[in-house]
């Protein structure tokens, strides 16, 4: 996922790519995601504000204030969790909760000084927590702030200083006051008529728009409509204030859930500021100033879509009439592709229309009653949300569903009442779907999954199953077992040869079958990988293990080294962590870019660029679409330079590093001993940006400098790195500060080091030891990082945001010399 950097005079923030729509106004940074061929929806905006503009709500401190304003009105909302993140050595304080509609929001403040603050608010559908709480991570993570904030807050409009600083309108108010208390009050939205004369209109604040071409209408899920216009005569300096395109054309999208009604879309839908707060239906627009938001009705009836509302700025208070009238072409909308949503629907429809069902908390009772006549069904979706009464009322899955013979989508879930899956689920042999989860259900019959010939993705998660299917479809390739109470897997589950995915965590498993984990991705604690399974690694080569000086790679070792952790655990009062510290502190290489490398020296050390390599080696390609492509070149260490500075990596040749791209990060490492004088050099290399694989293409090329220092982690979430040979440095992770100022102590250069070898990497979850162990086998412990690199302005490396990556290498190979098994990983910031 690639980022952009978008800021305002005070600050500056990385969004992911997958924000679409982009809005920065004043001091404040909007990204918005809608698409309209994706269930995702989410908001994540940043804002500078005064600090005195929470004094209004009630707190001991600001954080506590801020809190009680983030409080919708007039709805319960639901406290998920409180988390602790950092921006740079910030400890900042973060708030998860959900609303009653189902809403996960996302809420933090940070105060950098008695005056002002940066808040961050986000939010999606509850069900997509876990694709967007890490982008909000990230997003909000990347916060950079400069520039003067009183200077910032002063440029604002006087209303929006009003509303900070809480201050009341004088007795007599100016005519410019006046006119924004009335641009408050929403004019009175016009009910949508369909044209008497039969002709189609489309007027923005008396500005005729014509319909261009492009104009078109389609059902896929849901109903979509295209609506695209252009301003005849296009004048930039006289509607600039509306049109942001260079030729005046602009464009409205909307797609419209809950509106069949006998074949003709047909119902009234709200919005306000581009947005319905029912998530049901969506709006992008194009072409429009970037600040204005239609506020009023979309309208179906009768074959027409009417729009009657307001063009309405979100910052200002201002609004610009909008109405429109469009034939729609009815007679040519596939019925058959769309999701009907409310039971209400298919009272006025023929059941032979309906084939997408997606319902959730329906009455179990007109749900049954419903579901007799729909025979051509091919895709049904129930869910239940938590503690519902639908969701109490429902014990059974409705037997009706046994006849649906051309049913490939079957999804329950939230079913806390059912007990029993039932057999005949098996008689649905087009089934390519399923999932029940959320149930009672200890059990499950062999006949329920055994025979289904076309099952492809199977989950039946957090049940109470006692035991796994013993028998499942050869064409299965995806199974999700997770959270139930299993405590053994069927030896023909090793068997699968099209099984690439097993999802089994949270299960008191007491045994596993051997070859289980010769699945592709097995999701399984790794304690449990270790205990019941064969993680011993055999090497690149397949021939086992040769012994390695583990010692080696622990700074305790090298008395400089130890000197320098002595002294940085003196200046910081560390004294009662010192064994510890000194058990876990690595001996590693760091490398800081310099200047540009212009390829006058042979086989040196350098960051991005090309490389420099052997006459009878080919630079990696890899082949897409029949077409070969180069893999994205990161570094070559000569390891001959940096051999005094450790002695884990050889004492002579060259490492070069390449990734695949930057969507799956696999590796490619290439070591060369042999003379200097027969490499060629990167300068010769006849290759260019487009046949590198990666968008980014070739980063600049930079020399670097290195030294040896003490590398230590970051205490926070990293307990796997002493919890068993350092117990009592737990005690750290809620000393982020003075664990930041150690590890300053112990940097090589001035400015932080960028890139390293046998360095610990902050990590979100898990470690790149753990990764590799997960991907590759071993022990966490026999892995070490080969190469980390970071974010780094000098060579372009953005590896998604301001990511790092990391080549990890079992110590074995390293010992061995052989590179051809190194695993790649990347965390984000």
């Amino acid at each position: 996922m690639n980022n952009q950097k978008f800021e305002t005079e005070t600050f500056s923030l990385l969004i992911p790519s997958v924000y679409t729509d982009m809005q920065v106004v004043w001091e404040s940074i909007r990204a918005a995601h809608e698409q309209p061929d994706s269930d995702y929806l989410s908001y994540a905006t940043t804002t500078l504000i005064p600090a005195a503009f929470f004094d209004q709500f009630t707190g001991e401190n600001i954080v506590l204030r801020f809190w009680e304003s983030c409080k919708p009105k007039n709805e319960e909302i639901e406290l998920l969790e409180e988390k602790t993140v950092y921006l740079g050595n910030l400890a900042v304080p973060v708030q998860l909760m959900k609303s009653e509609e189902d809403i996960f929001y996302y809420y933090s403040i940070v105060q950098i000084s008695d005056t002002f603050c940066y808040i961050f608010k986000g939010d999606c559908k509850i069900e997509n927590r876990s694709f967007y709480e890490p982008l909000f991570d990230e997003i909000w993570q990347s916060l950079e702030y400069f520039g003067n904030p009183q200077e910032a807050i002063d440029k604002l409009p006087k209303f929006l200083l009003d509303f900070y600083y809480h201050k009341e309108s004088e007795n007599n108010l100016s005519n410019e006051e006046e006119q924004s208390e009335e641009n408050d009050i929403l004019p009175a939205i016009e009910e949508f008529s369909i044209p008497e004369d039969g002709k189609e209109y489309w007027i923005i604040d008396d500005i005729e728009l014509q319909f261009l071409p492009e104009c078109s209408e389609s059902v896929d899920r849901t109903l979509y409509v295209n609506l695209e216009g252009i301003i005849p005569e296009f004048d930039e300096k006289k509607h600039g204030y509306i049109i942001d395109s260079y030729n005046g054309a602009v464009a409205l999208n909307f797609s419209l859930s809950q509106i069949y009604n006998q074949g003709i879309p047909t119902g009234i839908v709200p919005f306000e500021k581009g947005r319905d707060e029912s998530y049901n239906h969506y709006l992008w627009d194009r072409g429009f100033k970037y600040s204005l938001g239609f506020t009023g009705n979309v309208t179906l009836k009768e074959g027409w879509i009417g729009l009657n509302g307001y063009l309405e700025d979100k910052w200002e208070p201002k609004r610009f009439k909008i109405s429109l009238a469009k034939k729609i072409a009815i007679q040519d909308l596939e019925w058959e592709k769309y999701d009907f949503t409310l039971l209400k629907e298919l009272e006025k429809t023929s059941p032979k229309i309906v084939r997408q069902l997606k319902l959730k908390d329906p009455d179990p009772t007109e749900l049954r009653e419903e579901l007799h006549s729909l025979v051509n069904l091919e895709s049904l979706t129930i869910q239940f949300s938590n503690n519902s009464k639908e969701a109490e009322a429902f014990t059974e899955i409705p037997s009706s569903i046994k006849h649906f013979k051309n049913l490939k989508s079957l999804h329950f879930s939230g079913i806390s009442a059912v007990s029993k899956f039932p057999e005949w689920i098996g008689d649905l042999q087009e089934l390519e779907f399923l999932l029940l989860a959320g149930s009672k259900a200890e059990g499950i019959h062999p006949y329920t999954i055994q025979y289904l010939s076309n099952l492809k993705y199977c989950y039946l998660e957090n049940n109470n199953l006692e035991s796994a299917p013993k028998s499942i479809p050869d064409n299965l390739e995806v199974l999700h077992l997770e959270g139930n109470q299993l405590t053994d897997i069927p030896n023909s589950y090793t068997q699968l040869t099209n099984l690439r995915k097993l999802h089994i965590r949270n299960n008191p498993f007491k045994s596993l079958p051997s070859g289980l984990e010769n699945i592709p991705e097995l999701d399984l604690e790794l304690e449990k990988k270790m205990t019941f399974l064969d993680y011993t690694y055999k090497g690149a080569d397949n021939s086992g293990v040769i012994p390695f000086n583990n010692e080696l790679f622990y700074a305790r070792n090298d008395a400089e080294l130890n000197s320098d952790l002595e002294k940085a655990i003196n200046e910081t009062d560390f004294q009662k962590y010192e064994k510890g510290l000194s058990n876990i502190a690595r001996h590693s290489v760091n490398f800081v870019t310099t200047i540009p490398d212009t390829y006058d020296e042979l086989g040196n050390t350098r960051m991005g660029g090309l490389p420099d390599l052997p006459v009878n080696v080919d630079y990696p390609t890899l082949t897409i679409d029949e077409e070969k492509k180069g893999y994205q070149f990161i570094a070559q260490i000569n390891c001959s330079f940096i051999a005094g500075l450790q002695d884990y990596l050889p004492r002579t040749g060259i490492l070069y590093f390449f990734i695949n791209d930057q969507e799956d990060f696999s590796a490619k490492v290439i070591y060369y001993d042999g003379e200097i004088e027969k490499l060629k050099s990167a300068k010769e290399l006849n290759i260019d940006e487009d046949f590198i694989y990666d968008e980014a293409g070739i980063f600049h090329p930079f020399k670097v400098d290195s030294a040896k220092c003490v590398s230590l982690p970051s205490f926070y979430n990293d307990e796997q790195y002493y919890e068993e040979t350092a117990p009592e440095l737990k005690e750290l992770e809620e000393l982020y500060d003075e664990t930041e100022a150690l590890q300053e102590l112990l940097l090589p250069f001035d400015t932080k080091s960028s890139h390293g070898i046998n360095n610990y990497v902050f990590k979100q979850h898990d470690s790149p030891e753990i990764e590799a162990v997960n991907k590759l086998k071993g022990k966490p412990e026999e892995w070490m990082v080969l190469l980390r690199v970071s974010s780094d302005n000098n060579p372009g490396f953005s590896f998604w945001d301001a990511g790092e990556i990391y080549f990890v290498i079992h110590k074995s190979d390293l010992a061995k010399k052989d590179f051809s098994n190194v695993y790649c990983g990347l965390e984000t910031s």
